[in-house]
């Protein structure tokens, strides 16, 4: 995490929030937005992408794995954006605001009432998203969307996510329109696009588990400094606001603005403290769900078991077709976290049982902002030579970035196919799909 946090711990006690508001405020740059965590709107092309690695002498790219979360989207549930509202009606009643409170009230309902009818939706930023990561697709492997390439997509049941499909095909077949392109969108497979993991579940509430957090959250306490700057009484506010209900309503309303189209202007009540403090304890509660700790014995990675298992199968039934060909899938952020974890991209497999030191390597916004996609790319000897699975080379791009993977590089970022399908299959032991085989 951002050594900032290091500067110094604003105290969580409204007598501290209102001795003075020392604490500058931020502006909303790449540097800022990404402590939203998962609200982090996807930050390229925005922020330069680094350069691929080349292809390796002799190969080419034929063939794609994916996983991709929905795009930016509207709040899931209209009350996010009406409990700031309700929270600061006691001080409006009784003449309590600033005004720069009564501002921030005037501001809150505007996005409030954008906001009805639009809970969890994709919005426009949340389109383009998936539009520009399909033209860089394009744009890094053409080899594979060539002439009538075979393109299959799934999608969750959800809207965002089918209408993230539909934006990222549309703009594969504006690239080329001779791709042979299918979608569905199913509860037939939900099993793997969205496992409801049930004992996984169970196991992040196992009490050592909850000690560990609550330790580890100590060092990332809410910031109530800005209740001085939107209450003029402190008394007041004490007795009669719950301050961090409100510190929390605020930063939700913040930190996901960035998506919408016209974002809420709250900036100025803002410290970088309480942006490197909320990322921090967003980060520890998501490593207790998906991270590798024996406190959850180890269930965190296993919740995408059978979406890895639907990769290796679809990629062994693809690698050996004489056409290119991608199998994309389209769900959400609780999904790519786990996977990301159980195939240890960049390390992010590592087991931490000392929840304090999650927040040295395990941070959200590099794993899961809006539109977060996993790309497996697969390589073959070019020019129409024979091969065997043994001769296919794989690389992983975690949100269009090169990762490494756990087993032994043939070169830079590129592995040999069979090394990473053995140590993934070794995981999943044997374990199969969850059964749905009953006669009628």
């Amino acid at each position: 995490m951002n050594p900032i946090r290091l500067i110094s711990i604003a105290a969580a006690t409204f007598a501290a929030g209102f001795a003075s508001f020392n604490a500058a405020a931020v502006e909303p740059t790449q540097d800022n937005l990404k402590y939203a965590n998962y609200y982090f709107a996807y930050p390229y092309p925005e922020k330069p992408l680094p350069a691929l690695t080349g292809t390796p002498k002799g190969y080419e790219p034929f063939h794609m794995e994916h996983y991709g979360r929905h795009g930016s989207r509207w709040h899931i549930g209209e009350w996010v954006y009406r409990q700031p509202i309700d929270l600061l009606r006691p001080a409006e009643r009784n003449n309590k605001l600033t005004e720069r409170g009564r501002q921030l009230m005037a501001q809150l309902r505007k996005t409030e009432k954008q906001s009805r009818k639009r809970s969890g939706e994709l919005t426009q930023l949340g389109a383009e998203q998936h539009r520009g990561i399909a033209r860089r697709m394009t744009k890094n492997f053409p080899e594979i969307f060539k002439g009538n390439s075979r393109v299959d997509a799934r999608s969750t049941e959800v809207i965002r996510c089918i209408l993230s499909m539909d934006n990222e095909l549309r703009e594969l077949a504006a690239y080329n329109p001779n791709l042979d392109i299918t979608s569905d969108a199913s509860a037939s497979t939900m099993y793997y696009l969205n496992y409801t993991d049930t004992v996984a579940d169970r196991l992040t509430n196992l009490p050592e588990a909850s000690a560990a957090v609550k330790k580890a959250k100590k060092a990332f306490p809410k910031d109530l400094s800005f209740l001085s700057e939107i209450i003029s009484d402190e008394k007041f506010a004490s007795d009669s606001i719950k301050g961090n209900d409100l510190a929390g309503a605020l930063m939700r309303i913040s930190t996901n603005s960035q998506s919408l189209d016209e974002p809420t202007p709250i900036w100025d009540l803002i410290s970088s403290q309480n942006l490197v403090n909320y990322a921090g304890r967003g980060d520890i509660d998501w490593f207790l769900r998906y991270g590798n700790s024996d406190l959850t014995e180890g269930s965190g990675p296993m919740r995408a078991r059978y979406l890895l298992r639907n990769i290796i199968e679809s990629a062994d039934t693809s690698v050996m077709r004489r056409s290119p060909s991608a199998n994309m899938r389209f769900g959400h952020d609780v999904v790519v976290v786990p996977l990301t974890t159980l195939m240890d991209l960049n390390g992010y497999g590592r087991k931490i049982n000392d929840f304090t030191k999650v927040d040295d390597f395990w941070n959200l916004y590099d794993i899961t902002p809006m539109a977060a996609n996993i790309q497996m790319i697969f390589y073959r000897p070019k020019g129409g030579k024979a091969y065997t699975p043994d001769d296919v080379l794989v690389k992983v791009l975690l949100n269009e970035k090169e990762t490494t993977l756990p087993a032994t590089p043939v070169s830079g970022p590129y592995y040999r196919w069979s090394d990473v399908r053995k140590v993934y299959l070794d995981r999943l032991g044997e374990e199969r799909y969850p059964s749905d085989d009953s006669d009628y």
